[in-house]
């Protein structure tokens, strides 16, 4: 309830403005009194979240200048306070290496491993994780023997997790999903670089691939949690729009924010149409989910903000195309084109969905999906360009980095090659904070 009330206030933009003129002068304040993490959290949010005009522009200055006298100190100054703050310690406690339950090696993993004569790369996904690998690890010390790229999963750059990894002639490698993003980690500059990929592209193309069958039982399916943000209840108010056919729709989720199926069952009650039948499973294993989006006609994604959706794309290689809230914030709307789906408004949805139902044959997402994205891809665009920022600067690199997916989380394509990566991952270890260090030479 408080954080509804929260997002309706933040809706009134004169609301939202008086918030971030408020956090960005407690955040000068924060700044001037040499608190630097909690400075940037208000200052970040000003520029993330705000949509406040000049005081957003500000706020971005701020952090960018921020974010050049990082680069030019050893270490960076941002790590030391953030690992003095509370939210540090909270942080660790979330993994299992401080008494938590978070396994943090689902979300770091080795790409490369670290030689003599060759840094390592070392892939870490969720901006959590950015933070608990330098809550845990001494990161300047992994820094020396491994790149590091970063996968944020969620729309909006501008934050201290991405900002503690701005290390004097440490590269580390971006990826960007939403082109404001792009232009945000390229506005930093050098030692971030950002690449065009996301979660998203990380689809094993060869597990999602539709069957070899040609009935489509289902019209719609939706593949979300049931929380409110995932905006169910507006297919269902467009659902009622509909009655001139019959439609099968598929929810397939779980659980999410206090909320169940059950709820998503008394908002389909608005439907009040007997042609519209609503079919709810939960918690599917990827093996059933790829059988169970392929016997559908069209996807549909309708979140008003996310950051880049893995199923949608799954849905893609699975062949079905997509319907797509056409504000969408996140990287779904660019992955809509002639061939993959439809851009719909909130007012237009139905009529989107008839025009879909009669014509989903027409596309190709799958054909589209192969020649642009999937792990073996974005695999490829990732490693030539480490590959070229290491040769620029004088380096070498005679191995690349192996093929990983996103299912959901980090892991190898080859399930076999993590046992060639076990010095790697003891080093990381060797790394912990508290733990003496006693400089391993490197892995022959």
């Amino acid at each position: 309830m408080i954080r509804r009330l929260q997002e309706a206030a933040l809706a009134f933009t004169p609301a939202r403005w008086a918030v971030a003129l408020g956090l960005l002068c407690r955040g000068t304040i924060r700044l001037r009194a040499g608190h630097l993490y909690r400075a940037l959290l208000d200052l970040c949010w000003v520029v993330r979240v705000a949509e406040a005009g000049a005081l957003g522009r500000h706020a971005r200055r701020v952090v960018l200048r921020i974010a050049d006298e990082l680069r030019r100190e050893t270490p960076n100054p941002l790590i030391a306070s953030y690992q003095a703050d509370a939210a540090s310690t909270s942080c660790a406690r979330v993994y299992s290496l401080a008494g938590g339950t978070h396994d943090i090696f689902r979300d770091l993993i080795v790409l490369k491993r670290a030689t003599a004569s060759e840094k390592g790369v070392i892939m870490l996904k969720y901006a959590r994780t950015f933070d608990g690998v330098v809550a845990l690890f001494d990161l300047p010390r992994l820094m020396e023997r491994y790149l590091f790229v970063l996968e944020p999963c969620w729309a909006g750059y501008c934050h201290p997790s991405t900002l503690l990894y701005v290390t004097k002639d440490q590269p580390v490698f971006v990826q960007c999903f939403t082109e404001e993003d792009y232009q945000f980690v390229a506005d930093v500059g050098a030692p971030l670089i950002p690449v065009r990929l996301g979660p998203a592209d990380w689809v094993d193309a060869e597990v999602f691939t539709p069957p070899a069958v040609t009935e489509k039982p289902y019209d719609l399916v939706m593949v979300a949690n049931w929380s409110r943000q995932k905006r169910h209840l507006q297919l269902f108010k467009a659902l009622r729009a509909i009655k001139d056919r019959t439609i099968r729709v598929l929810l397939i989720g779980f659980s999410w924010a206090g909320r169940t199926a059950d709820d998503i069952r008394r908002e389909a009650q608005c439907i009040d149409n007997p042609r519209i039948s609503i079919e709810i499973v939960e918690n599917v294993p990827q093996p059933k989910l790829v059988d169970y989006v392929s016997r559908c006609k069209a996807f549909v994604f309708l979140n008003r903000k996310e950051g880049d959706n893995k199923a949608l794309v799954e849905a893609l290689f699975s062949d079905v195309p997509a319907i797509v809230y056409d504000r969408s914030i996140g990287g779904a709307r660019s992955r809509i084109n002639p061939s993959t789906g439809l851009l719909a408004s909130d007012d237009g949805l139905a009529d989107r969905i008839a025009f879909m139902l009669d014509h989903y044959r027409d596309f190709q997402p799958r054909a589209w999906a192969l020649e642009h994205s999937g792990s073996a891809i974005a695999t490829r665009r990732l490693n030539t360009l480490i590959k070229q920022t290491v040769l620029a600067a004088g380096g070498k690199y005679t191995d690349g980095i192996v093929e990983k997916t996103n299912s959901p989380n980090l892991a190898y394509k080859d399930r076999t090659a993590r046992s060639r990566f076990q010095a790697d991952y003891e080093f990381v270890m060797s790394c912990r904070r508290g733990v003496p260090d006693a400089r391993p030479t490197a892995v022959a």
